[in-house]
């Protein structure tokens, strides 16, 4: 059953809260974050080199989600923020477990304020909340230099809200479909009288149920920031982000998608098999804290800690096999019940500063990084003479919620208990060449031990190797960027591979080339880039092993070409515009086409217009071509859909604004996700009206 909850995947949803709180105004002051909804050129992305090249400099295909979007469109939840991500697809593959990819491979490198977050703790995935980020930036394509594994999909790196040393208090409160109720408060202000101390302190609480039978869900989230100054050299930022979240009726895998015969099924938008005791419970809390200190012009040293501690107790059910189209006989129960553990450290040091060389001034960033997480996992067995590994009706759109009585879970068994360490050493430099031509190089080491089991197999692995890094971008004329770059990947797995040992590392190389161009007020940002990614032994699912009671893998050699089209940033001073197109093709060594549940060819589009003052009128659409998945029965298909989004806001007095929006206006019906071949349909239509205090 290769949905059971993965020790390291569970821990993954709070490893985004890990992370440094840079100053953001050292990255880029509120100046040259100019525009509404999208990227900007002038943007700087803390998360592409660890140097302040703006995205129009950055040799990378760069996209930046700034907090307008995310206020505008109601996007609460990460899900729901990347799939307008140009070349970004949302795996909703159960109804607590997302996954992301980008150019044709996962994306498993997060970052907080450009700080990695290192891929033992597996994929993005989860509800993660949106209120604690003023923005979302995701660097596509292999990012070794500061993510530091090459991984050639991309990297999202998640940028807190910081106090902006002005005073600031607002409250939102939203409403919609299916008993949804939100609240979310944002306090900024200084604390001293001559603002050199400031604190932001910013939270959600939210309820809702769901269109999926028996689907419930509830969280909140509270963040306190502290910036301040204790010399004018000398800087502090410290922190606390602590998120909890409880989920009811969960889908633990998703709905068999094929009879006996292979024919594909059909089930109701709401259909679940779900059974009425299952839950699904997560808290997560980070501390960290951040000196940095200019201690020479043009030159500046950090140092920061991390701390984060992560509880994840479920008790799921799990539904397999292929019904007969005449009897309905066929469809299994599989009960699990789990406690997933995770304490980590991450310490960070760097330094940045600039020099002069061939007479010009050139920048370098230089960092170390140590990381260390201990995960935990027990398993609660359930006897096998228990109801709940027996048969089930074979119609789930009839299914009620209590199809199985409660399991007779029994004391708990340690399944998995693992330390991960991780050493990083990476150094970048930027080198103007001439006039408008400029060299980036870099570098990464790491260094990744892992001591431990997992469910009976041994889980210990050591490896290290170094990613290096080059770009180039040539300024042809003003507002006109053709840039190129070449990335190494070292990516270490922590996959089980059929021999019942470690898979070991991906490796291979990435490629990029494109133009950039923006208008001469860098109002509008435009960007062309062609791709070319290839690795080898990269681990895909080989089966599930009954023994064992886990997915084992396989190493395979896959190759991604593509080509990516995007822009974004205001047009008209009240029209504003972010969209791409993305084409690719995967195939494995053969030839063959691969990972055939990530769409080949991908739109995204969000426009916000003010067609008079205190009048805002939005749209998102999102459009990806069809997908399938074969197996032992046959193929399971998506057809290519649609998805339309509508807003409309209108601002009452400076203090009050109104705003509705309008998910899935046409109300298409479709799967959330191919990446197994089990699934769940997607939302129907659904409204969220809004009303925002500010004072």
């Amino acid at each position: 059953m290769q949905f059971r909850q993965s020790l390291l995947a569970t821990a993954a949803a709070s490893a985004l809260a890990l992370g440094s709180a840079s100053a953001h105004a050292e990255e880029a002051s509120e100046a040259e974050r100019i525009t509404v909804i999208g990227r900007a050129g002038e943007q700087v992305p803390s998360g592409a080199t660890g140097l302040p090249l703006s995205v129009f400099d950055t040799p990378q295909a760069v996209t930046v989600v700034d907090r307008a979007a995310l206020d505008t469109f109601g996007l609460d939840e990460t899900n729901e923020v990347l799939r307008y991500v140009t070349g970004v697809n949302v795996e909703q593959a159960e109804t607590d477990r997302t996954y992301y990819n980008a150019r044709g491979f996962d994306i498993s490198e997060a970052m907080v304020d450009g700080i990695a977050i290192p891929n033992f703790w597996g994929p993005t995935i989860g509800a993660v909340d949106t209120v604690a980020w003023d923005s979302i930036e995701v660097i596509r394509g292999a990012n070794a230099m500061m993510a530091g594994v090459g991984n050639p999909s991309g990297t999202i790196n998640y940028h807190r809200r910081h106090p902006t040393g002005e005073r600031h208090v607002s409250t939102e409160l939203s409403a919609g479909s299916w008993g949804k109720v939100r609240g979310e408060f944002d306090l900024d202000t200084p604390i001293t009288k001559d603002g050199r101390w400031a604190i932001r302190v910013t939270g959600a609480v939210q309820n809702a149920d769901s269109y999926l039978r028996d689907y419930r869900s509830k969280r909140s989230v509270v963040q306190a920031v502290l910036d301040g100054q204790i010399t004018d050299t000398l800087k502090l930022s410290a922190g606390y982000t602590r998120q909890t979240g409880t989920s009811r009726g969960v889908l633990w895998g998703a709905l068999p998608l094929q009879d006996a015969a292979g024919n594909q099924l059909e089930w109701d938008t709401g259909a679940s098999t779900t059974q009425d005791w299952t839950y699904w419970k997560r808290t997560d809390q980070t501390a960290y804290g951040e000196l940095s200190w200019e201690f020479a012009p043009g030159w500046t040293a950090r140092q920061h800690v991390t701390r984060r501690v992560s509880d994840e107790p479920s008790r799921l059910f799990y539904v397999y096999g292929a019904p007969d189209a005449e009897t309905g006989a066929g469809l299994y129960g599989y009960p699990g019940g789990y406690l997933s553990t995770a304490r980590g450290w991450i310490s960070d040091s760097s330094v940045r500063g600039t020099f002069r060389l061939l007479g010009r001034e050139q920048a370098i960033s230089l960092g170390a990084q140590y990381t260390e997480a201990t995960f935990g996992y027990l398993s609660y067995p359930v006897p096998t003479t228990d109801p709940a590994w027996g048969a089930l009706p074979g119609d789930v759109n009839s299914w009620n919620g209590t199809e199985v009585p409660h399991p007779a879970f029994g004391d708990a068994v340690v399944s998995a208990r693992i330390k991960d360490r991780q050493w990083r050493l990476r150094a970048a430099t930027d080198l103007s060449l001439a006039e408008r031509l400029n060299l980036v190089l870099g570098v990464n080491y790491l260094n990744v031990r892992t001591d431990g089991f997992t469910f009976g197999v041994s889980a210990q692995r050591r490896e290290s190797g170094a990613n290096p890094f080059v770009g180039v971008t040539w300024g042809v004329v003003p507002g006109v960027n053709l840039y190129a770059s070449y990335s190494g990947i070292f990516s270490p797995q922590k996959e089980i591979s059929t021999a019942l040992t470690p898979l070991g590392s991906a490796k291979g190389k990435s490629w990029e080339g494109g133009v950039k161009a923006q208008t001469a007020d860098k109002a509008l940002f435009g960007s062309i880039a062609v791709f070319r990614s290839e690795q080898s032994n990269l681990a895909e699912a080989a089966g599930f092993d009954t023994t064992l009671g886990q997915t084992l893998y396989r190493g395979i050699d896959v190759r991604s070409t593509g080509v990516e089209a995007e822009i974004g940033g205001n047009i008209t001073s009240n029209l504003s515009v972010q969209g791409g197109v993305t084409h690719l093709s995967i195939k494995d060594k053969t030839g063959n086409a691969a990972r055939t549940y990530v769409p080949r060819t991908t739109a995204n589009l969000l426009v916000r217009w003010s067609p008079v003052e205190k009048v805002h009128l939005g749209a998102g659409l999102r459009w990806q071509d069809d997908v399938y998945i074969t197996n032992a029965l046959g193929t399971i298909r998506q057809p290519s859909y649609a998805t339309v989004q509508l807003q409309a806001g209108y601002d009452l007095t400076e203090n009050v604004a109104f705003n509705v929006n309008v998910a899935n206006a046409t109300n298409h019906k479709h799967l959330t996700s191919l990446y197994w071949d089990q699934a769940f349909y997607a939302a129907p239509r659904s409204v969220l009206g809004s009303v925002r205090l500010s004072f």
